[in-house]
């Protein structure tokens, strides 16, 4: 055994995996500043506790075909972070003022749905979501098919 392989340890076979292909539907979603502190500081639990997600916990949980995992169910990713915008004139801003630069801090909420889904299950997902935003303008991303690997 030359001094690499042995380093390396005794040879395994390779895992067999899976790949499964979704679309990904990313939510950006304001919450409260404490909020967003407290999810920074490892505070998972807070996601339960704030009340400016509720609706959006409830789009979700009425959209089975999201985040369906087979052994797991709901699931989703949440990222934290901040949004800029200007609200222009005409619009009614739920944070900041018109013609004023604003920054909202804003969670990411990331879950799949799989690409074979038909057009309107996805547009009800999408719908659920969108009429829950607390935002005039929701930004929700649907992503092009893409691939996910998980053990087979």
């Amino acid at each position: 055994m030359t001094s690499a392989a042995h380093e390396r340890g005794p040879c395994r076979t390779e895992p067999a995996i899976r790949r499964r292909s979704v679309r990904a539907i990313k939510v950006y979603w304001p919450v409260p500043h404490q909020t967003l502190a407290a999810l920074a500081a490892g505070d998972v639990e807070v996601l339960h506790q704030d009340e400016s997600l509720v609706e959006l916990f409830r789009a979700l949980e009425a959209s089975p075909e999201a985040g369906d995992f087979g052994l797991y169910t709901d699931v989703f990713e949440v990222g934290i972070g901040a949004e800029g915008f200007t609200a222009a004139p005409g619009s009614t801003p739920t944070l900041g003022a018109v013609g004023a630069r604003s920054l909202s801090p804003t969670l990411t909420f990331t879950t799949y749905v799989d690409a074979s889904a038909a057009d309107d299950e996805v547009s009800r997902v999408l719908a659920r979501i969108v009429a829950a935003h607390p935002w005039e303008v929701p930004v929700v991303e649907l992503s092009a098919p893409l691939e996910l690997v998980s053990r087979a």
